[in-house]
């Protein structure tokens, strides 16, 4: 869902995210130098192959702008639901209410990446069930390793495990698997810290559009490192998201 406790942003501020938005990319499609790129980079794939099979109404909890509407290219309708009001978003959601639609109305869900922020899961979790008809399609990535986001609105994480344990209570899984590994996880953390400590006061975001040039460069470095670690750790224990892909039963 779109984060409602994000801080106006200066001239200044706007500006420089617009630069960089030029020149590396705005989500999902990141490019190798943004320093969120691996971050993304395997949901955007996952998403890319799962999409596309899905068929009729569908949902999407936490739209946003819709970034992943584009890859699902057979749907008769898409539906966007968020919390907060967007040219994008069809439905506004209230904490705590039902999603305003019938029983069994859709026929696939996404939801990337929101899970984290909702106070109520089970009500979300619930809601979700409700609207999706039986042998719909479920499609969730949520974070197990990230840091701190959307605050003051970020309360859990999310094992590989414990999400086939919530999703196995109502949903058949057909595809369940962590994303990322080692490097990603490692070089991600590092350069989220970087992106937020130049943040922090008003001459460290001055250096920080002052040192741009280098930091576009340094970023394709650490994110090129980040992916090959990522080749060699076969441990499936360090990753930092996870991929669902359920049907209703």
């Amino acid at each position: 869902m779109s984060d409602p406790t994000t801080a106006p942003v200066s001239r200044l501020g706007a500006a420089y995210e617009s630069l960089y938005g030029t020149l590396a990319g705005t989500r999902p499609t990141l490019r190798p130098w943004h320093f969120q790129w691996l971050a993304t980079i395997d949901i955007r794939r996952d998403l890319a192959r799962a999409l596309p099979a899905c068929r009729g109404t569908f949902l999407d909890v936490g739209c946003g702008a819709k970034p992943y509407r584009p890859l699902t290219t057979a749907v008769d309708k898409y539906i966007g639901a968020d919390i907060t009001p967007a040219p994008d978003v069809d439905i506004v959601l209230v904490p705590g209410a039902p999603i305003p639609l019938a029983d069994a109305s859709v026929d696939a869900i996404l939801c990337t990446q929101v899970l984290e922020h909702v106070a109520d899961f089970d009500q979300v979790w619930g809601e979700m069930q409700r609207v999706l008809r039986p042998g719909g399609t479920l499609i969730v990535t949520v974070p197990f390793f990230y840091n701190e986001h959307g605050s003051p609105h970020d309360y859990r994480r999310f094992s590989v495990h414990g999400l086939r344990r919530i999703a196995g209570r109502d949903f058949e899984v057909l595809d369940l698997h962590p994303q990322g590994g080692i490097g990603s996880t490692g070089i991600m953390a590092l350069l989220n810290w970087w992106d937020m400590t130049l943040g922090l006061t008003w001459w460290s975001r001055l250096l920080k559009g002052i040192l741009l040039p280098l930091w576009l460069p340094a970023c394709a470095m650490a994110n090129l490192t980040g992916w090959c670690l990522d080749r060699v750790d076969h441990t499936g224990k360090f990753y930092h998201n996870v991929m669902l892909v359920a049907r209703r039963r």
